[in-house]
């Protein structure tokens, strides 16, 4: 997903729109809701179609054609406006990725997912065609995977376009003959699993299915449509009709983490306010949380997008744009952290102006001296003397969520995220800075990007950054980004020069942390994988959950992350289990999502935050404290534990920072009692 443009429309209808999933042929599409309903994908026609008089003829005859339908493997429509100056129709949304989306992050799926893939898709195009529908235009980007199943994305509506223009909206995956019958259907059931199968668009990724379905794709990619099967037949080769085969756990961990980076996204935006386009000044900044895809974005963020997954871009001759970089990544003799206390003559000047009254904010970090806390917000990265209760220096306007800032643990350097505009990229991109506070300066993290090219411009993707952290002993900076299927996606940067090192780490990565001064760990949906910083070589495996939070215990080989409904910390060198604390709702809650972890070996404590859908369909916080050594859960009984999104320790243990769930404030609160003591916002 990606967050709204400032000039998107703020709704359609009932729908309040709270992100953009991407385009199809002729509409934007974005992620809505009407009150507490289930999400819906609203596509709303773009400005050249709109006023184009075919294309509303044909539009309007495919939305109405399609009311009525019923099966539980189309994206049904819930709503629409034809006869407006720009027509939108809202199609049902179950959250999870497109079968595109995962296969660019995670590579082809199993063998074991493929059947209930195609099961589920046959039965949807067996619905259409039993109701003398065509869907017409069949991709993978038009496939949703769900928790339960993979759906069409919608009942066919793309056709419209073709209609108009006499093209196929997606030639790769479109028959040979042209057309939209339920013959061209079936072969572009078949293009699709091939892609499934393979990672390879159309038929060309016929070699890499399984023997036990090629010979069905097979015929399904006949050149002579009478050779190949309806779709009803389809159903009854593959078992059905009946309901699919649960996903394998491999497949359910990735589909999971991304539906609840995508389900957390939702409602944190449901409690910011839209603001309308404008021109006095930046836009506000909405706060949300992805996956990675959890996304966190996953990610949330990990953004994860069911349109255009991975739309690559190219910036513009400079290589270094990006504002205020004072050193290129890479390049050698540029320290990026200096000797300096924080509070002493801070190199960045104070704020020109106050904070505006409605700034959300949304991850804070003390400094290792305990002096300054930082903390992103939609106003900025803002830098605090906290006892003061003073705003003392912005280093940028420009700071985003879902990544946590982090302090180096020598001088005062700290690793953040800062939104990037770029040339032909419609929104800006998720890049990793560090800003040096006593030296006053700030520099840019690429990563493991692409380029620059023979003609000396740069192709970045480019990827967004998800996390980043510093070595125990501070000469190490791992960023780690949003890589799909087969790229590296890691690099370590040596803070005393500014060099990157070789990219490691293949395929989509969270949650890096240093869990010594040779070594990091990563989570890749499944796992937990501990490499080596010098080599790139993977030297141990632990298992996990499909939650992107991961923590290292300070002084210990140890990393602490959640697998099934326990919080485990593991040994990486042994593998061996050290501790372990089980929240006892996890049981009976509906789906809690893991969004926070901290832990503070030196007051003996670790700080969890969960999110967790009520009775009535909204949701609420629980931050769980509990005692490192005896596992008891210090806040039971603490009801003001529930107050806030964000919670942690200061270095000395005398206060908590936190960021409230009902204003999205930045506030200091008791470590005991939870109270808030002090509001800095």
């Amino acid at each position: 997903m990606f967050p709204l443009h400032p000039h998107d429309p703020p709704s359609a209808g009932p729908h309040r729109l709270y992100a953009r999933l991407g385009e199809d042929a002729y509409a934007r599409i974005y992620l809505g809701a009407a009150g507490v309903e289930d999400p819906v994908a609203v596509k709303i026609v773009r400005p050249e179609y709109a006023t184009d008089p075919a294309f509303r003829s044909s539009f309007t005859h495919e939305v109405e054609a399609a009311h009525g339908l019923n099966s539980s493997h189309v994206c049904l429509i819930r709503d629409a406006d034809l006869s407006g100056a720009v027509p939108w129709v809202a199609v049902s949304r179950p959250l999870g990725p497109s079968l595109a989306e995962l296969i660019h992050r995670n590579g082809p799926l199993p063998t074991e997912a493929l059947h209930p893939l195609a099961l589920a898709l046959a039965q949807g195009l067996a619905d259409l065609h039993a109701t003398r529908r065509t869907h017409g235009s069949l991709w993978p980007d038009g496939v949703l995977l769900s928790s339960r199943t993979a759906l069409l994305a919608d009942p066919g509506l793309e056709w419209a376009i073709s209609g108009t223009e006499q093209r196929a909206p997606h030639p790769a995956f479109a028959a040979p003959e042209g057309g939209a019958t339920p013959a061209t259907d079936v072969f572009s059931w078949a293009s699709t699993l091939c892609f499934a199968a393979s990672g390879v668009e159309g038929p060309d990724g016929l070699a890499k299915v399984p023997l036990q379905l090629r010979g069905l794709i097979d015929t399904c990619l006949k050149r002579d449509p009478r050779l190949r099967p309806s779709a009803h037949d389809l159903v009854q080769m593959l078992g059905g009709p009946a309901v699919p085969p649960a996903w394998s756990p491999q497949v359910q961990s990735a589909i999971d983490a991304i539906a609840d980076a995508q389900r957390s996204m939702l409602s944190t935006a449901a409690l910011t306010p839209r603001e309308p386009a404008g021109d006095g000044g930046p836009p506000a900044r909405r706060r949300g949380r992805l996956m990675a895809a959890g996304a966190g974005a996953l990610a949330l963020a990990v953004l994860a997008t069911a349109g255009a997954v991975f739309a690559y871009g190219r910036i513009g001759d400079d290589p270094e744009q990006g504002p205020r970089s004072s050193g290129a990544d890479g390049d050698e003799g540029n320290s990026l952290i200096t000797e300096g206390a924080c509070l002493d003559d801070l190199g960045f000047p104070a704020p020109d102006e106050p904070l505006p009254e409605d700034t959300n904010f949304w991850d804070p970090a003390f400094s290792p001296d305990g002096d300054v806390l930082v903390a992103t917000s939609s106003a900025g990265l803002t830098v605090w003397d906290w006892a003061a209760g003073e705003e003392i220096a912005r280093p940028t306007s420009e700071a985003t969520f879902t990544v946590d800032p982090v302090f180096a643990p020598t001088g005062c350097t700290v690793v953040a995220a800062e939104a990037v505009s770029y040339e032909d990229r419609e929104f800006p991109v998720r890049l990793a800075y560090t800003y040096d506070l006593p030296a006053g300066t700030s520099t840019q993290h690429l990563g493991a990007q692409n380029g620059p090219d023979d003609n000396d411009r740069w192709l970045l993707k480019p990827l967004e950054v998800n996390s980043a952290g510093f070595s125990p002993d501070g000469s190490r900076l791992v960023v780690s980004l949003t890589a799909s299927y087969g790229e590296m996606s890691t690099v370590v940067i040596d803070t005393a020069t500014g060099e990157q090192g070789e990219p490691m780490a293949e395929g989509l990565h969270y949650g890096a942390v240093f869990v010594d001064d040779e070594h990091f760990a990563t989570k890749d949906l499944r796992e937990v994988r501990v490499w080596n910083a010098d080599t790139g070589e993977e030297v141990n495996v632990l298992r996990g959950d499909s939650t992107t939070r991961l923590a290292a215990v300070p002084g210990e080989t140890q990393v602490a992350y959640l697998h099934e409904n326990r919080v485990l910390i593991s040994d990486y060198t042994t593998g061996d289990e050290i501790a372990s604390f089980t929240r006892d709702e996890f049981e009976t809650d509906d789906d809690p999502l893991f969004i926070h972890l901290f832990v503070d070996s030196g007051h003996d404590r670790v700080y969890t935050t969960w999110q967790v859908e009520s009775a009535g369909g909204g949701w609420y916080y629980r931050n769980q404290v509990w005692n490192l050594s005896t596992g008891e859960d210090v806040t039971e009984g603490i009801e003001a534990s529930g107050n806030y999104r964000t919670v942690v320790p200061h270095p000395d243990g005398e206060v908590l920072a936190a960021v409230t769930v009902q204003d999205s404030d930045l506030v200091l609160i008791d470590p005991d009692t939870f109270e808030i003591v002090e509001r800095l916002s």
